[in-house]
């Protein structure tokens, strides 16, 4: 049976087929493969990169990055600060309506801002350096800083999660920590509730109410064109699968292509592999704080010890060098705040050394149980090399074999392992969102209030206060310094390397954005 023919016994032709009934056949189809599944389409609720780049087709934001990494308006028409540098007048632009065919009003963006605010790190510096936030009327936002602060445009315009998305001031009201049931966007495709299938599909339309911005389209900035009738995030587990279906035509894009099925592409018209150099992640090892045995501070340094990161890549890119590179900064490499302090107990394996520290901190044998992956090709490498790596080093080890869906949930558990709680996850988040101290979640030090793993450290939190209000360039490259070695001394992660992945799209299609988020709003088919 050829690869064709696994993929219909397999049942995705079926998944297709109806996602595919009578009234949309003529349409226009853009079928995606994301990492993961979509279990919810709230980027608040949850920092899950396979959300964030769901939920870019249907939500849009009030101001967005360009290819220069700087603000623009988006859904404002734009703003003016006054002389004193406190106070912020933001106008929306005409024509802006949800998909549920209310005006957007900036009642809904304070609403969703607030929401924001929340959950998200940069998002909490930003509310506690501000007086105010307010509706001055339908279409104007008032913000009133307690003191002047050059980040807040920035802030409102990050790219990554959690994302300041605009969502109406109803759903807006629900708690962040609960995901949005029915979600309401405003972007230029909307969600099909009746045809979102978790763990098979999810659909999109094309919103014909959207208006985009004159300007074209400039990564996450300009005018958002939406070329495709429908958008369909289908759910493949199985890589090999996801690639024939690729090359077959039968989808037109697959985030992840790992380095050992790069060969599937040789020969073939149809279909190819792109190093997504700007998608570049920094994989990382998160560990829980909360739960034995890693609440014990030599327990995490011996895991340090335990490990170095070229097994990890090899076993996930093997010899395609262009694709990953070694590193332990936590700012990731090649950026502003790039260090190598404090890296030895993080880049050299010493199984002696974890043992001895496993001794010392009176190690009982409690498991470390593995919240195996097994739908993301990286990931699935990442725990196969992990297992024995551990248990090497004398660490005990329990596997569960899961999908990210599910650990992405499960990770917010400070439950005992026992009771659905966990010990260690891999994750990946991109330069965007590590290279800047204030958006990187590792070095927050906020305990219970810290992202997943709930590190505690009071000298990290003075820091980033420091930081943000720090202006001199010299004397924030010193702090983001002392901030990582602060950080690998606390081991709130364990970083993995950089890689730079590959993804799988069309011969037909063109119009691809370049940036570290997978945007769709101007591909279409080639003429």
């Amino acid at each position: 049976m050829g690869l064709t023919g696994f993929l219909k016994a397999a049942g995705l032709a079926v998944v297709l087929a109806t996602s595919v009934a009578a009234p949309v056949v003529a349409q226009e189809v853009l079928r995606l493969r994301l990492n993961g599944d979509i279990n919810t389409m709230d980027p608040i609720s949850t920092t899950n990169f396979t959300i964030r780049n769901a939920a870019y087709l249907m939500y849009d934001t009030l101001f967005a990055l360009d290819s220069n990494y700087e603000p623009q308006p988006q859904m404002a028409e734009g703003y003016e600060l006054s002389e004193d540098g406190l106070t912020y007048t933001i106008t929306l632009r005409d024509g802006l309506m949800f998909h549920n065919g209310d005006p957007v009003t900036a009642s809904d963006v304070v609403a969703s801002l607030e929401r924001w605010g929340k959950v998200d790190g940069l998002g909490k510096t930003l509310f506690s350096k501000m007086e105010s936030m307010s509706a001055a009327d339908e279409k104007t936002i008032t913000i009133r800083m307690s003191e002047a602060w050059g980040q807040v445009i920035p802030a409102l315009g990050k790219i990554s999660s959690n994302v300041p998305v605009i969502m109406t001031a109803e759903q807006a009201a629900n708690d962040p920590s609960e995901p949005v049931a029915a979600p309401i966007g405003s972007g230029p495709y909307k969600l099909v509730p009746e045809e979102w299938v978790p763990g098979s599909v999810a659909v999109f339309e094309k919103f014909e109410d959207y208006a985009p911005r004159s300007e074209p389209a400039d990564m996450a900035a300009g005018g958002k064109v939406a070329h495709f009738d429908r958008v369909e995030l289908v759910y493949i587990p199985d890589t090999a699968t996801a690639i024939d279906a690729l090359i077959g035509g039968e989808i037109d894009w697959i985030e992840e292509v790992p380095a050992d099925m790069l060969p599937f592409f040789e020969g073939v018209d149809t279909a190819k592999p792109i190093a997504a150099r700007q998608s570049g992640n920094s994989m990382q090892l998160v560990v829980n704080h909360l739960n034995p045995p890693f609440d014990n501070e030599k327990v995490r340094h011996a895991l340090q010890w335990a490990l170095e990161q070229e097994p990890f890549l090899l076993a996930a890119y093997g010899d395609a060098t262009d694709r990953y590179l070694e590193c332990a900064a936590v700012f990731f490499c090649d950026t502003p705040y790039a260090s190598d302090a404090n890296t030895e107990r993080v880049l050299t394996r010493d199984v002696e050394k974890a043992k001895a520290l496993l001794d010392e901190a009176g190690y009982d044998g409690t498991p470390v149980v593995l919240m195996h992956v097994t739908d993301i090709p990286a990931h699935d490498a990442y725990y196969s090399v992990l297992k024995p790596m551990l248990e090497e080093a004398g660490f005990v080890v329990e596997e569960q074999i899961s999908d990210w869906a599910t650990v992405a949930t499960r990770r917010a558990s400070k439950e005992p392992v026992s009771e659905g709680g966990w010990n260690l996850f891999f994750t990946g988040w991109g330069f965007v969102d590590q290279s800047n101290p204030m958006t990187n979640v590792y070095v927050s030090g906020d305990g219970e209030n810290a992202w997943f793993g709930w590190a505690h450290s009071e000298e990290l939190q003075d820091l980033r206060k420091q930081f943000a209000d720090e202006a001199d360039p010299e004397v924030r490259k010193q702090l983001a310094e002392r901030m990582q070695v602060l950080t690998h001394d606390l081991v709130s992660y364990v970083p993995m390397g950089q890689a730079f992945p590959s993804q799988g799209i069309a011969t037909n299609l063109e119009g691809f954005i370049e940036s570290p988020v997978p945007f769709f709003w101007e591909v279409r088919r080639a003429d």
